[in-house]
């Protein structure tokens, strides 16, 4: 789950992070208390962002204001979504569904207790029980460099990839597959900062 991965980029000692914009579609359930062990043990600026550009752009300003009066907090930008509280209903599916387990993030690694499996109340319904599938390993491909872009230990354009064998139409790493990656979002609107 995302507070846990978040904790493992803050313990990461590579990592040069000035602040993080949070996913809005996961924070309309959990609500921000979960990030808030990160935010005090790491003060550290965090935006509750939608992923429209305008929100993104939004979350951007509200990071950087941040920043420049030097708070560490969480604030929401996406309030058409999402509420302190999060959303206690799902919550409460999820709990009474889903079970914490260790989990591999691409780029990242393992990461204790960060993913969700089904309970064994509800195993009928586990694909991974009922067609006996493997654990998910998530190897990072040779030469990309997703786990040291979302740690900021580089920028996108440093990956040889980046670009080249790796592109929107092309995937090679998890920061390129979706939308909203860090090198997808960097390669679409990478004209802008360069013209």
């Amino acid at each position: 789950t995302m507070p846990e991965a978040l904790m493992a980029l803050l313990d990461s000692k590579e990592v040069k992070i000035d602040g993080f914009i949070l996913p809005g579609h996961v924070t309309a359930i959990t609500g921000t208390q979960v990030y808030r062990l990160a935010v005090q043990k790491y003060p550290i600026p965090c935006v509750v962002s939608g992923f429209e550009p305008t929100d993104m752009l939004a979350s951007i300003e509200m990071l950087v204001r941040q920043i420049k009066d030097l708070r560490s907090e969480i604030e929401i930008q996406y309030t058409r979504s999402v509420k302190p509280e999060g959303n206690p209903v799902a919550k409460k599916v999820m709990a009474e569904v889903f079970k914490p387990v260790d989990a591999f993030w691409r780029g990242l690694g393992k990461i204790p207790e960060s993913g969700l499996a089904i309970r064994e109340i509800f195993e009928k319904y586990d694909a991974f029980q009922k067609f006996n599938l493997p654990e998910i390993m998530a190897i990072e491909p040779a030469g990309c460099r997703c786990g040291d872009v979302m740690r900021g230990s580089v920028l996108p354009e440093e990956c040889a990839l980046f670009g080249k064998a790796c592109s929107p139409e092309n995937p090679v790493g998890a920061c390129m597959v979706s939308s909203e990656g860090a090198c997808g979002i960097h390669y679409r609107y990478q004209t802008l900062r360069n013209p």
